[in-house]
């Protein structure tokens, strides 16, 4: 059975022991270990059951650090990392030559990240070195935004989990590459809209993946919880009648026979409630679930993004 901490002598200790931690950030919690501990990292894509071809991201306790692991920072780097540092942003950067493969999947770039949450900072800096902390959940199944998601997640083992309350922005960090020789290029929306970096950068990011996986959460089927999910635009009206079906909407709730939850029409508001909702719905045994697909403008990208990864379209 996991076990509760808020004792971070005892959190660090746990980490330079080799084992894995659950901490918070303000995007997830995340499955920590000693980045520069090969078995460590290795327990992570164990218990995650998370191949390793999916790379994994390095959380540092300040951007000073990035210089220990990239190969080289550029100017645009720079710029980023000083406007949105600590925060919901990893950027991939050049590896150094000494940087474990098995992080990086064999290639030659690393993601690293500033976490912002003050419990996760104050860990770090404590613990004096990095961690990777891909989300604290099994593989490809819905994000944990609180601790009772972890302890959820891992019921059968005994993981130490640091207790930092409820997530504040709900998804992933938005993720964008910046290598030599190459285009900015953004891997994974996050709630840190493409517009603001792009704004910085002074010119347009290119979108998705190029060749190699370059970063986590890009396969096709993510964040999706166990009950069949489906997402609409065109309400399937003859489904508000049926007990067994779930819904979520988004701020256009109507009466159905089935539970429903209606997380508003507020972007930030959503992205932070939107897998605590996943987890209630899909804990109650239903037939299906029904997603109200939210507007398709850049503010609800990230949101967009997930949803398309944890349910069929229906329409």
């Amino acid at each position: 059975m996991p076990e509760f901490t808020t004792d971070l002598d005892l959190a660090c200790a746990h980490l330079r022991a080799g084992q894995l931690l659950a901490l918070p950030t303000e995007t997830v919690y995340g499955l920590a270990a000693d980045a520069r501990n090969a078995e460590a990292v290795a327990r992570v894509f164990a218990l995650k059951g998370r191949p390793s071809s999916n790379p994994l991201i390095v959380h540092l306790a300040e951007a000073s650090q990035a210089a220990d692991w990239a190969a080289s920072i550029g100017p645009d780097a720079q710029r980023l990392m000083a406007r949105f540092w600590p925060g919901p942003l990893t950027l991939v950067l050049p590896a150094a030559d000494w940087v474990p493969r098995s992080i990086t999947a064999g290639q030659d770039s690393v993601a690293l990240r500033v976490p912002a949450h003050p419990l996760a900072r104050r860990l770090l800096e404590r613990f004096a070195g990095a961690l990777v902390a891909p989300s604290a959940n099994r593989y490809m199944s819905i994000s944990p935004t609180c601790s009772a998601h972890v302890a959820q997640q891992f019921a059968e083992t005994d993981l130490l989990i640091l207790e930092g309350g409820e997530c504040r922005v709900g998804l992933e960090s938005t993720i964008v590459s910046l290598l030599p020789g190459q285009a900015p290029r953004l891997l994974r929306e996050g709630m840190l809209a493409a517009g603001e970096i792009e704004a910085l950068l002074g010119q347009p990011l290119n979108r998705g993946s190029e060749g190699a996986v370059r970063a986590p959460g890009q396969h096709h089927r993510h964040y999706a919880p166990g009950t069949p999910s489906w997402r609409f635009r065109q309400l399937p009206q003859e489904a508000l009648d049926d007990p067994a079906c779930g819904w979520l909407w988004c701020g256009q709730a109507r009466p159905s026979a089935g539970p429903a939850l209606d997380l508003g029409a507020d972007p930030a508001d959503y992205a932070q409630g939107l897998y605590a909702a996943l987890y209630r719905l899909d804990a109650l045994g239903l037939q299906r679930l029904l997603i109200q697909s939210p507007p398709a403008d850049e503010a609800w990208a990230a949101v967009s993004d997930r949803l398309a990864r944890a349910s069929t379209p229906l329409d």
